[in-house]
């Protein structure tokens, strides 16, 4: 069954229903599920699905492409050495067909260079694009190149009709795609996966979510054991400063600015770093925080680790891969459950798939349609004045800032909080005179009497009601 994804594929199916010829370009993350997406949209359409080889020559991927024509067409195409002819005999085999053409993995296919991007722009214009009914897909894994070698390259620039980033589930669709869970395994699956939808499917095959990631994870053949190294792998090759900064972010939770990020993990604050941060935030693997009074271009940012699934790998399974492969504890994510560690981590987790609702839960808590700045707020300390950590927060044109905090525990969440919070909230009416600050209190897990009958909270929401 096809779970969710219903405003990218109908985005999609309206390119390939349209009369006049239409490209499309998709990419994502691997795993996350753009092929399936594509397969939704076409339907019962005509379509010709070609996708490219991993490391591979540009004379191997022409070979590849014209047999994998040749096979799904039933006719022989000739062997060619160039693009621009191999898409010609495309077009003759074609004719005046009606019909969708993936390319998949087009990264592979063009070798990470323009060559093919340029070749396919002019034959597409001149030749393939020119019949009725077609439809060109280009999708691809590498975000930094479908990005910046194909949408914003001088040949496609302004010529792709529709453009989806495709992102992992949000809690409603991981509900739909584990149904016989409850709601508590559901969040843990989130937490754990970011909701891609390879990995749930995995996980949802255990007994248990915790067993899943007991029988994938920490054990020699598991599926997410040599994960990591292919996704990065793809993505990056054996780049060490990309590792590096990785490694960085891992260690820091709650983000790093660039210089402190730089120190952290030993490389140049100049030269490539801007690049490297780039790809890494193209990829899904990290995000940018500016506080949510700060324009576009301020320099105030933070970078932290927003892919769950590479920050579960760097926490509890980079430094025991060798005790995984070895297979001499069949309980271990049992045993790394019960640690403060893990109990951390999954406090962290869980604020970032309620930052990852953000939408949601302005629409939950009835502001939706009021027109907001939102994001984190930081400060940092200074000469008397201590610094301040605010994970989400509203700026609303109604001159109310809604200051959320989130908690994951298993025990009843006492009066304290409300001292926390109310320090957050002091240094907001510091900082914005004149606002009404209204607290929020997102949970997972019980709060006590005391917390609720004070009224401090405008809302207490629990977890559950993001998954509606």
């Amino acid at each position: 069954m096809f779970i969710g994804r219903s405003e990218e594929t109908a985005r999609l199916r309206g390119a390939i229903e349209a009369r006049a010829p239409k490209i499309a370009l998709v990419y994502g993350r691997r795993r996350i599920g753009k092929t399936a997406l594509i397969r939704q949209a076409i339907g019962r359409e005509p379509a010709l699905f070609i996708e490219g080889l991993e490391n591979q020559t540009t004379q191997a991927q022409i070979a590849s492409f014209l047999d994998q024509a040749s096979r799904q067409l039933r006719r022989k195409l000739p062997q060619v050495t160039t693009w621009q002819t191999a898409l010609m005999e495309l077009d003759k085999a074609l004719a005046s067909r009606r019909m969708v053409i993936v390319l998949d993995e087009f990264q592979w296919l063009a070798n990470y260079r323009q060559e093919l991007v340029s070749t396919l722009k002019m034959v597409w214009e001149t030749r393939l694009g020119r019949k009725p009914g077609r439809t060109l897909i280009l999708c691809g894994s590498i975000a930094s190149f479908m990005t910046t070698k194909v949408l914003n390259s001088s040949a496609f620039y302004g010529r792709i009709d529709v453009t989806v980033h495709l992102q992992g589930f949000h809690l409603a669709e991981t509900a739909r795609m584990l149904p016989k869970r409850g709601t508590q395994e559901i969040l843990d699956a989130q937490c754990f996966t970011g909701g891609v939808p390879k990995y749930l499917e995995l996980l949802s095959s255990g007994s248990s979510i915790a067993q899943g990631m007991n029988d994938e994870a920490f054990r020699a053949h598991g599926y997410f054991v040599e994960e990591y190294q292919r996704i990065f792998t793809s993505h990056f090759g054996w780049n060490d400063e990309f590792q590096r900064l990785i490694r960085a972010l891992a260690a820091a939770p709650y983000g790093l600015t660039r210089r402190a990020l730089a120190a952290a993990a030993g490389v140049d604050e100049g030269g490539m770093l801007t690049q490297r941060l780039y790809d890494l935030e193209a990829a899904g693997f990290i995000s940018s925080q500016r506080p949510f009074d700060k324009g576009h271009e301020t320099r105030l940012l933070r970078y932290h680790l927003s892919d769950p699934w590479i920050s579960f790998y760097h926490a509890f399974m980079r430094t025991r891969l060798k005790q995984i492969r070895e297979g001499t504890r069949r309980d271990l994510f049992n045993a790394i459950r019960q640690t403060g560690a893990f109990r951390s981590w999954m406090g962290r987790a869980f604020e970032l798939v309620c930052m990852r609702h953000g939408d949601h839960l302005a629409q939950i808590l009835g502001f939706g349609s009021i027109h907001y700045d939102s994001g984190p707020w930081f400060r940092a300390p200074r000469k008397g004045i201590a610094g301040v950590q605010i994970d989400l927060a509203y700026d609303r044109d109604d001159k109310v800032i809604t200051l959320c905090e989130m908690k994951r525990q298993t025990a009843p969440i006492g009066c304290a909080i409300i001292q926390e919070v109310e320090r957050k909230a002091e240094v907001l009416r510091a900082e914005f005179p004149g606002r009404t600050i209204q607290p929020v209190l997102v949970v997972d897990g019980p709060v006590s009497r005391e917390v609720e009958a004070s009224g401090y909270f405008f809302r207490i929401l629990q977890a559950s009601e993001l998954m509606k």
